[in-house]
């Protein structure tokens, strides 16, 4: 269904999966030690494995844990060359080699897949749009990964498919999308949160979960609403920080117009800083508009050259647009920043620090 793919597919949204996501749903299943993690529409396996590579990377004694990791597709040819485990190069651009030598071996057939990760997936064959879920294993899931897989359906059948995705979450759970896949649409329960690399979104609470998560949402009174005229010499007007932060609650909550009016209203006071540009990247991405996310990208960097998270994201931009020399030099940018911080340096974006990401990336 998913068609072309490979291992760790847009490393933004794998580093959010292996530095907050994962490490978030971890912590929250520690007294239960279940996790629950599906690729829909996983193709011959690529993004399944990832799933099942990144969780033992973040849980490598995993004894005591049921883990379940579900690979789904509609084609049972793709599915039975994912069973097997045997890949080949073009899987594999952009894998650093220390991962595929750590996870694969070498041999006639191509690279192998190690057996203890192999055993961690299950596959079957799923119809995404006529199945009925969440029944038997499609339900009370932690994480479902369905990247571009809705670019395939029309609008009704991705609402559908949707709606039935969020229902299959546990309370709190997380469904990831290729970007910009569910955005205009109505889906029920979910609450959009915006990270660095992208917009995940989120099983909200029953109580919580009335509104779509394209819900309009009223601004706060110190950013938004007019001081009256009598009250203004005793109300300090907002700061350019002040309405970053406002922006950056907008964009959590999904009124993304908001946010970039408040972005630009930032930029209106401090000019030169970096953050509401990134921020801006990131609506961009949202609305589809690329080139556009690059272009801002690029001026978060000019400002801020230090700026990881803006190295990372245009380069999983530049991965997208099949640009993969101008992607691994980004990373390498990235990379040489990370390593010339102290290792317990906290990367704010990503709220972990440099020397966790140092080990990742390479």
């Amino acid at each position: 269904m998913s068609g072309e793919t490979y291992f760790f597919r847009d490393h933004g949204q794998m580093d959010l999966l292996r530095l907050r996501l994962l490490p978030e749903l971890l912590e929250r299943r520690r007294d239960t030690k279940t996790l629950r993690l599906w690729s829909a529409g996983c193709a011959s396996g690529e993004e399944a494995y990832s799933l099942a590579m990144l969780t033992d990377m973040v849980l490598p004694e995993h004894e005591g844990w049921n883990v379940f990791i579900l690979g789904t597709d509609i084609d049972t040819s793709a599915l039975a060359k994912a069973r097997q485990g045997v890949y080949h190069k073009w899987s594999f651009r952009l894998v650093p080699p220390s991962l595929q030598q750590r996870y694969f071996r070498s041999n006639a057939h191509g690279w192998v897949l190690d057996e203890r990760i192999r055993r961690m997936v299950t596959f079957d064959a799923v119809n995404l749009v006529g199945e009925k879920f969440p029944a038997g294993d499609l339900r009370d899931m932690d994480l479902i990964l369905c990247r571009n897989v809705f670019i395939y359906f029309d609008a009704d059948s991705v609402a559908a498919m949707a709606n039935k995705l969020g229902a299959a979450l546990r309370e709190d759970g997380y469904l990831m999308t290729g970007h910009t896949e569910l955005i205009g649409h109505h889906i029920r329960n979910l609450h959009a949160r915006l990270f660095p690399e992208g917009v995940v979104y989120q099983r909200e609470e029953a109580v919580r979960a009335a509104a779509p998560v394209d819900i309009r949402i009223a601004p706060p009174p110190a950013v938004a609403q007019p001081v009256p005229q009598t009250h203004q010499a005793a109300v300090a007007a907002p700061s350019a920080d002040d309405l970053l932060a406002a922006a950056r609650e907008f964009a959590d909550r999904g009124a993304y117009d908001r946010a970039e009016q408040s972005c630009r209203q930032a930029l209106g006071l401090s000019p030169l800083a970096a953050d509401p540009y990134f921020l801006l990247a990131q609506l961009a991405q949202i609305r589809g508009d690329f080139d556009s996310a690059r272009e801002l990208l690029e001026k978060t960097l000019y400002l801020d050259p230090h700026n990881v998270a803006g190295y990372l994201e245009l380069s999983s931009l530049c991965e997208r647009a099949d640009n993969l020399p101008r992607a691994q030099t980004l990373r390498r940018a990235a990379l040489g920043i990370l390593r010339a911080l102290p290792g317990d340096a906290v990367v704010e974006q990503y709220e972990t620090t440099a020397a966790e990401m140092v080990q990742w990336m390479t």
